[in-house]
């Protein structure tokens, strides 16, 4: 039996009696292999019906709440929750004017329109013994039949952490650039004062470098993190392909890590690309940088670009060859030939932004006596990135 009300300013308002509810849990009951699947899920889950009352609810859940299936029976998500707002609607949780803002609301009447998987992040305040408590919640939510009776499955996930992380990163990465920039700046305006040709002059200098270097850096991991979170911005321009590896030439030939070691550009083809130039010199910056740090003393890495037709290769080659342990973990995210904390990241980085950002093709090849070339093969057009975010 169905228990009504027309009032609502948002879901559909009305609730099933307690035995219409026992009755449908004692479906779900008869099934042990659902029962047992459901339980199995790490992550608190619940089942409603199509007027968003809890059904079955699994063990994470109940743990999580300390209370058993039958107490919260009925209740609706933001009221098992105790969300501030839950009792504010004319019948509860989704029929109140906060519940028009609400993600696990929208995703449930999102499933139940559409009969497709739905999810949508829910940030509510919940009332606790020990005071209000701010949630952040990805409610995923899909559609299940039993029985010729249509259900939602809620699945909740604990941003929380996610958001504080996403929260510090952009903080950080924002004051940490201006802090950055300031040093810069500041050198600049010193070095400008003092007389030339004097060493406090050249400290300036070498201290508006060491600024810029930090920025790069800086960007480069705020770059990573957005292409790894899917929000780095790909932004395509005229780029000349034999000028930019002459530029990079220059220098990383100034680099420290070069020291005693030569960088020979071989002659390649002098065209133009449409290419987000900031990514493309992210990944040959790091595919030179390995390079040179791979050579000996002595020794070259060599640069070169090659006309493919639709398409542009970009090499960098140097004489050592990488040990088989190394060439199959070359790619993965935290490994390093260093076996330093905090390395591995370069050669994971040409990977995803090479391919994932700049729609080309990453390879490498190992092996006596030609050393080891590394490969990035990029359309001169990418017409599907044009002034898009990736």
């Amino acid at each position: 039996m169905t228990e009504t009300s027309a009032d609502t300013f948002f879901a559909p308002a009305g609730r099933e009696d307690e035995e219409a509810l026992r009755s449908l849990a004692a479906g779900f009951d008869h099934s042990h292999l659902f029962r047992a699947i459901v339980d199995a899920v790490p992550n608190p889950v619940a089942i409603l019906n199509d007027l968003r009352q809890v059904v079955v609810a699994n063990c994470t859940l109940l743990t999580l709440l300390e209370i058993e299936e039958a107490e919260i029976r009925g209740k609706r998500p933001g009221e098992i929750l105790r969300c501030i707002h839950a009792g504010e609607g004319p019948d509860g949780c989704g029929t109140g004017t906060h519940c028009r803002v609400c993600g696990a609301v929208a995703a449930i009447l999102e499933c139940q329109q559409t009969k497709t998987q739905a999810d949508n992040e829910c940030r509510l305040t919940a009332q606790t013994s020990a005071g209000s408590k701010a949630l952040d919640l990805r409610v995923t939510v899909s559609p299940l039949c039993l029985d010729s009776r249509e259900f939602t499955l809620i699945v909740l996930e604990d941003i929380a952490k996610e958001k504080r992380l996403d929260v510090l990163t952009r903080t950080f990465f924002h004051d940490v650039l201006n802090t950055a920039g300031g040093i810069r700046g500041f050198a600049q305006l010193l070095e400008e004062d003092l007389p030339p040709n004097t060493s406090e002059r050249d400290e300036a200098r070498q201290l508006g470098s060491l600024a810029d270097k930090l920025i790069d850096e800086i960007e480069c991991q705020r770059d990573l993190t957005r292409a790894e979170n899917g929000q780095l911005v790909v932004t395509p321009k005229p780029v000349r392909a034999a000028e930019l590896l002459a530029e990079l030439r220059t220098l990383y030939s100034a680099h420290e890590v070069a020291a005693g070691r030569k960088i020979v550009l071989d002659p390649s083809w002098d065209g133009s690309l449409l290419i987000d130039p900031r990514l493309l010199v992210r990944v040959l910056g790091n595919m030179i940088k390995n390079a040179v740090e791979a050579t000996p003393r002595g020794g070259q890495v060599v640069l070169c670009c090659e006309d493919m037709g639709r398409q542009v290769a970009f090499r960098v080659s140097n004489p050592t060859v990488m040990p088989e342990q190394v060439r199959l973990q070359i790619f993965q995210r935290s490994f390093s030939t260093k076996g330093e904390p905090g390395r591995g990241i370069g050669t994971y980085s040409i990977k995803l932004f090479g391919e994932t950002y700049l729609g080309g093709q990453v390879s490498f090849s190992s092996q006596e006596p030609e050393g080891t070339t590394f490969t990035l093969v990029v359309p001169k057009v990418r017409l599907d990135s044009l002034g898009r975010g990736a």
